[in-house]
């Protein structure tokens, strides 16, 4: 301690938890979660972890969060917020990808329509529409995995028209109607 009482933290000493080792504290980097300010492991030893597991991290994608596994369509390594980021550099990948999911999205202030579309993901698709509403009020009531998701839309929104009036892909019905309808054709599109 210095006349005012300051600690000296370049005197002050630390147990490396990767390396066991005893150290002064500015080998350490700073880390307001901890209780002694400091990170747990010493610089030296965060730096060789970084380096052996960076692999770990170029090879995976996130988007918005969540983890997306290489097996889907537009797995792009990085962390994006939506489909439509990781999509915009591999533009034609998504035009050429045909999975996905044909989803019914409701809304309480349109009580008597439902939307059916299709999309890679239904819940980034969500998403986005939760955009165009203050209320964020948009739900998803349910999705189903397609192999040929523009095919299966199709096809649900004529089975749709033949029993409820249509306005582009919002049709006038309860979602439990729409979602018995479509049921058995979703089945045969996976």
């Amino acid at each position: 301690m210095d006349k005012r009482g300051r600690i000296h933290t370049d005197m002050e000493t630390k147990i490396c938890s990767k390396c066991k080792e005893t150290k002064k504290l500015i080998e350490f980097s700073l880390c307001s979660a901890s209780k002694d300010g400091r990170q747990d492991y010493c610089k030296s030893c965060k730096s060789e972890f970084n380096r052996t597991h960076q692999h770990r991290n170029t090879s995976r994608m996130w988007v918005n969060g969540k983890f997306v596994p290489k097996s889907h369509p537009l797995h792009k390594p990085g962390r994006y917020k939506t489909f439509t980021d990781a999509a915009f550099d591999s533009l034609a990948k998504y035009e050429m990808s045909k999975e996905g999911q044909v989803y019914i999205i409701t809304n309480p202030n349109f009580s008597e329509w439902i939307k059916v579309g299709m999309a890679i993901d239904s819940e980034d698709r969500l998403n986005g529409y939760q955009t165009s509403s203050p209320f964020r009020d948009y739900s998803l009531f349910t999705s189903w995995s397609v192999s040929d998701r523009r095919s299966a839309e199709s096809e649900a929104h004529a089975l749709l028209e033949k029993s409820f009036d249509r306005r582009g892909e919002w049709f006038k019905c309860k979602p439990e109607q729409a979602h018995e309808a479509m049921a058995e054709l979703m089945e045969n599109h996976q």
